[in-house]
Order: structure tokens, then C-alpha cells, then sequence
């Protein structure tokens, strides 16, 4: 989580250490996840708009049984006045033009960004209250609604994640795959100009969890 310090407004990137994801917790193995693979509910759009990664996420909700809380979602984001400020993510909600989970779903493989992807989740979602005082200016807004929910921390407050096998990755093979990027960036930065360093990619966000 990002410490909130309304004095300087400045938005870090949430500590977040690699483990199995939270949609495993209690299974012996990631293939022992079975996903709910929900194709008939009709899906809220949420997104998250990340200035620092130059990347825009989309997290898709059943709307069916979370009305009120997405509502409630809903209300407190159209109070604020976003802007880019420092490297805080911005966020807006549709729940207007809902999609079918079929395009919500398809939405889920395209490969556009390198940070995270889309995600779609199918269960019920958490009553998500960024307790908003009176004294609070638009910018601690901001940062509060960051600190709950930046960098896909959505998935804190619902459930079922409608993630393939082929999309998971178990945490030993992600953390060996980690240290030979490290190895293999540290090699070619002594042997080669900067301009053609390799990128090292982060880890995927399903592996990704808060301390």
C-alpha cells in the first residue's frame, strides 16, 4: 500500500512482492485453479489510466449482484476532478455500456501492454468506501483512491478472476525467470551501448500481492 501524506501529494507505486496469485490461495498448485469461466453476465468497465507506465488498464466486473456496490464505486470517482498528477493513476467507471463477458474475455488476451493486461473477474465485489471527509481537497482525493486501488489492487475486493492455465505462472518459475533477466540485463549492459539494453518486463499482476 502508498503512503498517503497530503502535504507533498505524491503518489508511490504500491509494495508488491511476487507470490501465487490471491485467486489460488488454498489450492495445492496453480493448476488446481479452476476459473469460473462466467460467458453469460453482462460486465462493468473499470479503468485505470497509469501516467508513469504509460499504460491504460481495464478491469471488467459482473455487473449482476454488484450493482450497488459498483454504484457506490461509481459515485465517489465522479466526485473528483481527475488530472495526471505526479505519477498517480487516474480512474473512471462505465457502468452504462455494459459489454458481454464474451468481449470482456476477449479482451483479456490482447497483448498490448507491457506492465499488466486486462482483467475480468466474476465474483461479488466488496463495498469499497475511500472514507472522503469534508476537509479533504481534490488531490488527497486522488491519492487516496490510488492507495486503495493502483496497480490492479481492484482484485483486493473481489473475487474469482477469470484467468486461463496458460496465463499463470507458477512463483518459483517467475522468480527464476526474474534472476536470469537480471543476469542476462547485467551481461549485456557491460558489453553493449545503453541504447540497446534489454527491457525487463515485470512480473504478470496475477503474481503480484501486497505484504
Amino acid at each position: 500500500m502508498t503512503s498517503l501524506n497530503p502535504e507533498t501529494k505524491i503518489c508511490d507505486e504500491p509494495l508488491l512482492t511476487p507470490t501465487l496469485p490471491t485467486i489460488l490461495e488454498g489450492t495445492k498448485s496453480i493448476l488446481d485453479y479452476i476459473p469460473s469461466h462466467n460467458m453469460t453476465s453482462k460486465y462493468a468497465v473499470l479503468q485505470e489510466v497509469n501516467d508513469k507506465e504509460m499504460e491504460s488498464w481495464l478491469y471488467f466486473i459482473k455487473y449482476d449482484g454488484n450493482e450497488e456496490n459498483l454504484n457506490h464505486l461509481k459515485k465517489q470517482l465522479e466526485s473528483i476532478e481527475w488530472y495526471i498528477m505526479d505519477d498517480c493513476s487516474t480512474f473512471d467507471i462505465d457502468l452504462d455500456h455494459l459489454i458481454s463477458a464474451q468481449t470482456a474475455k476477449e479482451m483479456t488476451k490482447i497483448e498490448l501492454n507491457a506492465y499488466r493486461w486486462h482483467s475480468k473477474y466474476d465474483g461479488i465485489l466488496d463495498k469499497i468506501d475511500f472514507n472522503f471527509k469534508k476537509k479533504d481537497d481534490n488531490d488527497t482525493k486522488i491519492i487516496k483512491v490510488f492507495d486503495m486501488l493502483a496497480y490492479g489492487q481492484i482484485e483486493d475486493y473481489i473475487s474469482d478472476e477469470d484467468v486461463d492455465e496458460e496465463d499463470l505462472t507458477d512463483t518459483e518459475d517467475v522468480e527464476n525467470s526474474d534472476s536470469e533477466s537480471v543476469s542476462e540485463s547485467e551481461s549485456v549492459s557491460e558489453s553493449e551501448s545503453p541504447a540497446i539494453k534489454k527491457t525487463m518486463k515485470k512480473i504478470p499482476p496475477t503474481l503480484l500481492k501486497k505484504k
